[in-house]
């Protein structure tokens, strides 16, 4: 079944109220496989990742049939495993629902991980203490991340349950339902939680993406931005600006994707050298209260009022005011420059300015450095026209040092379109 190019069809958020699953729901695979289409190709238009990643049946490696049986696994989710499709090479260092991860079954590691994916080592059954909590019918869609949600798939009654890491419901849906009840005896039971229908589940959230209340971005790593997040507004307005939804010009919006991260990273060197001096100044309280512990205990040569204190004991304490003091002058070095630098802080064009330089100035020592190696010991596996793109690259970033003036200082001016005399750096992912 090739699902590439179909349009979404995203439904309208709205207020759910919980469903008692039906056990009487006749099962289809090609419901659940046709969503999770539908969600990882929505995912790739927003440019999270290339299409190329999303891997469709017949799979290869195929799903190893025989050990998701030994697992325990129901047939019916067997047949599941080899029809849905998977993303490839993003390797749990990513984001795809409440900070859970994709999943990729065809690797035998995730697919085993499935059976215990809060990694809490159950006993065998369902009815004791620290019992198993995935039952034989439930196929687990994502990995947890970095402890985040978990999403378990009933193929008995096409439901969703929504699990964070540390216990409780994730789906936005059952706010008020988050603590499900203690009454179970297998503490590790996700059968007191609240779920909903696959559909309205997964329909939900893709509209959450379609209308930017969720942006899938790539900034540092693999991220959903949520409404009223740091940065969710800017990518807001980088995707509408690009025409997000209807209109959406996805080239472009890659251009000015890499060059706002370049900004952001420039606007992140001047708002460090602001928050420098407070920083330093907390650390300073610190270290001068664990020095005055030290002194307030040492008077007129005596510790602690004790002029019979063991030598040895004495010396511990002599060694550890002096480390203290020294941490103590250390960070009073570095306070005194912060202070410095702060009063000599410019406006924020100034700043602007020179952080821009710095951080060019940082580009062009590394092709540099690339183009020695290339010149001197790697010329082999280099080639001339690579050669001519570093020279051409220096060439341009130390024009765009002599005119750094006309480099965005807002993140509005990143957003739009850098001009005919931009550079891009496929490695350094740069635009400027």
């Amino acid at each position: 079944m090739n699902h590439a190019g179909k349009a979404p069809r995203l439904g309208l958020a709205r207020k759910i109220n919980p469903v008692r699953p039906s056990t009487n729901t006749p099962f289809n695979p090609n419901d659940i496989v046709d969503l999770m289409s539908r969600y990882y190709q929505l995912l790739s238009r927003m440019r999270y990742f290339p299409e190329s990643r999303i891997k469709y049946p017949p799979h290869d490696p195929p799903i190893d049939v025989e050990f998701a049986a030994s697992l325990g696994m129901e047939p019916r989710v067997i047949k599941l495993l080899q029809l849905l499709p998977y993303v490839e090479g993003l390797h749990n260092e990513d984001e795809f629902i409440m900070r859970g991860s994709f999943a990729d079954f065809r690797k035998k590691r995730v697919l085993e991980r499935s059976t215990d994916p809060k990694f809490l080592s159950p006993d065998k059954g369902f009815e004791v203490e620290n019992g198993e909590y995935v039952r034989p019918w439930v196929l687990v869609l994502t990995e947890c991340g970095n402890r985040g949600s978990i999403v378990y798939y009933d193929t008995r009654n096409g439901h969703i349950i929504l699990e964070d890491f540390y216990g409780g419901s994730l789906d936005p849906a059952f706010s008020s339902r988050r603590n499900g009840s203690p009454s179970f005896t297998n503490q590790n039971s996700i059968d007191n939680l609240p779920s909903r229908p696959a559909n309205e589940m997964l329909e939900d959230f893709m509209n959450r993406h379609q209308t930017l209340e969720w942006i899938p971005f790539h900034l540092n790593a693999y991220r959903i931005f949520h409404k009223g997040e740091l940065h969710h507004a800017e990518l807001k307005q980088l995707f509408e600006y690009y025409g997000w939804p209807d209109n959406f010009d996805g080239p472009s919006f890659d251009v000015a994707a890499e060059r706002w991260r370049t900004f952001n990273r420039v606007r992140g060197l001047v708002e460090d050298k602001k928050r420098k001096a407070p920083k330093v100044k907390h650390l300073s309280n610190i270290t001068g209260r664990r020095l005055q512990e030290y002194l307030n205990r040492r008077q007129d040569g005596v510790w602690d009022g004790n002029p019979n204190m063991p030598t040895e004991e004495v010396t511990k304490l002599e060694e550890e005011l002096e480390k203290r003091t020294r941490a103590y002058q250390i960070v009073s070095e570095q306070l005194s420059e912060a202070e410095e630098m702060a009063e000599n802080v410019a406006g924020d064009d100034e700043e602007f300015e020179s952080a821009w330089k710095k951080q060019i100035e940082s580009y062009i020592r590394w092709i540099k450095s690339n183009l020695d190696f290339s010149k001197r010991d790697g010329g082999k596996f280099e080639v001339e026209e690579e050669t001519k793109k570093m020279e051409e690259d220096i060439r341009g970033l130390e024009e765009k040092i002599r005119h750094v003036a006309s480099l965005p200082k807002t993140s509005e001016e990143a957003i739009k379109p850098p001009g005919p005399t931009a550079i891009r750096h496929e490695t350094l992912k740069y635009v400027i």
